[in-house]
């Protein structure tokens, strides 16, 4: 058994297209194919219920990707720490949007912070047009960044794909039990925002537009701990990624309204410069690994 043929497996089972994970390991589709078979040859199982599409993974093929997401997370931090513990401070500047700067990275990397002690980690945040405008001037090392599409991508960097956001409207659950559910009750309630440059926003903006409705802003702040406090009080209607809602303390208290011309779902991915050191290169897919461990995508 290979770690390849591992990385193969939960890459593809992630992105759900050989192409896509050819792409994310550098390698070539039919590669792609034969370490995941290699990998069910090993196991003597079958991983993959190949009579379904997309393809579903047997019941032993889930117990098998689980494991191999364990395998795969000790063997990254083992071979960090050994490449990384005698050498010199380096810096690595890493770029967060606004919309996920407060889904508990900072106390992981203060975390991390303990097992790289001679790496100084500094993050910046801002909305994502400006974090890849200061990758391009070399402001910053690498960004998390969201798109809507793959044709959204920025060109000429190294790049992975994390998993995916589901961005809703929310509100307080008193208003959803007293009727509100559609995008008119929302827009007659009024919304609770970032301010502009924000791209969840701005698809609001325009979504909004499609049904000839100028956008109802209530009130304007940034950071979604007082946004959500302010919807839970039933003040207005936000819009959140519910992967990061459900982990607040009040979510009980909340909503998520299901409106189709208000759905937003939004890759995540991270993109790095290609002229890193091998030392920050190292320290960055770490970086990444356990910040999509804390979000948890899907």
């Amino acid at each position: 058994m290979k770690i390849e043929d591992i990385h193969a497996f939960t890459a593809f089972v992630k992105l759900q297209s050989t192409s896509l994970t050819a792409q994310q390991l550098g390698i070539t589709q039919p590669a792609v194919t034969r370490r995941i078979q290699n990998l069910e040859q090993s196991c003597a199982v079958q991983l993959f219920d190949r009579n379904t599409r997309p393809l579903k993974l047997t019941t032993k093929g889930r117990e098998i990707y689980e494991q191999c997401c364990v395998i795969e997370h000790e063997f990254n931090s083992l071979k960090q720490i050994i490449a990384l513990q005698s050498q010199a401070e380096t810096l690595l500047r890493i770029g967060i949007p606004n919309s996920l700067s407060e889904s508990g990275i900072f106390g992981m990397l203060q975390e991390l912070q303990k097992d790289f002690p001679s790496v100084k980690i500094e993050i910046s945040t801002g909305w994502g047009k400006d974090l890849l405008s200061k990758l391009a001037q070399g402001e910053l090392d690498g960004v998390i960044s969201t798109a809507k599409e793959h044709s959204a991508f920025p060109k000429n960097y190294s790049l992975k794909i994390m998993g995916a956001l589901h961005i809703r409207p929310v509100v307080s659950k008193t208003l959803s039990k007293s009727g509100i559910s559609t995008w008119e009750d929302l827009q007659e309630l009024g919304w609770i925002l970032n301010n502009e440059g924000c791209g969840f926003r701005q698809f609001l903006t325009d979504q909004l537009e499609l049904q000839r409705q100028c956008l109802n802003l209530k009130i304007e702040v940034t950071g979604a701990s007082i946004q959500l406090d302010l919807v839970r009080q039933g003040i207005g209607a936000g819009f959140f990624a519910q992967e990061l809602i459900s982990k607040n303390p009040h979510f009980a208290q909340m909503s998520i309204i299901d409106v189709e011309e208000l759905n937003l779902d939004v890759i995540v991915y991270n993109a790095r410069r290609e002229d890193l050191s091998q030392t920050q290169t190292e320290v960055f897919d770490v970086v990444m690994e356990r910040f999509n461990q804390q979000l948890n995508l899907a």
